[in-house]
């Protein structure tokens, strides 16, 4: 081998491996890569929302909300100091419920299409680190319903911790009620209303749909 072919190979495994150590930042999803992942999805289950059903909407939604939400951050957020006198088994327990819950919201609120569209307006740093992202819902009647998204990022990871719709925090009102409930009737009973509350969600769904 010539020396100019070993250093044209030299050079190319330097490059290779330069691609493999920027590429993760380079390709990394943006804030407002990541809203527009989840509103392409929640179209979707919109638009085959009769098809689907709220099983079917469910389980088409379950993987980009928990790929766009920050699911753990947020159920122990809800819980404020609460959080820190849950064993490892009720931790657990709770992001899976809350899991559901979140899930759940979103397949009974999408259940039908009248030619909605969502249109992202920016992105907006926040003081933390963290970026808004505002996009809006144009409904067919021309009323809008305008959503903040929060997002942090996580090892290079975006992702939302907050969705403010027309000026309402869903986490800061699931925070108030979430601590209420635990300081005054405890864990069990905390889990078990989220549960149900899951549970009226798809049973009030599946009767809308059976009308």
């Amino acid at each position: 081998m010539n020396r100019k072919l070993a250093g044209m190979r030299v050079i190319s495994l330097f490059i290779g491996i330069v691609f493999l150590l920027i590429a993760p930042s380079t390709f990394a999803d943006t804030p407002s890569s990541v809203i527009d992942k989840l509103q392409v999805e929640l179209l979707s289950v919109m638009k085959n929302a009769k098809k689907l059903g709220f099983d079917g909407r469910y389980k088409q939604l379950l993987p980009v909300v928990t790929e766009t939400l920050d699911i753990p951050f947020i159920a122990r957020y809800t819980l404020g100091s609460s959080w820190k006198s849950l064993t490892d088994e009720q931790s657990i327990q709770f992001v899976d419920a809350f899991q559901i819950l979140s899930v759940s919201d979103y397949a009974r609120h999408f259940d039908g299409y009248s030619n909605e569209e969502f249109n992202i307006e920016g992105e907006y740093p926040l003081k933390n680190g963290g970026i808004r992202v505002r996009s809006k819902l144009t409904n067919h009647d021309d009323t809008n319903v305008t959503f903040d998204y929060l997002l942090r990022n996580i090892d290079g990871n975006w992702r939302i911790v907050n969705v403010i719709a027309d000026g309402v925090s869903d986490l800061a009102v699931r925070r108030t009620e979430y601590r209420q409930v635990i300081k005054t009737q405890g864990y069990d009973a905390l889990l078990d209303q989220v549960k149900e509350k899951s549970k009226q969600y798809r049973e009030a769904a599946i009767a809308k749909e059976g009308k």
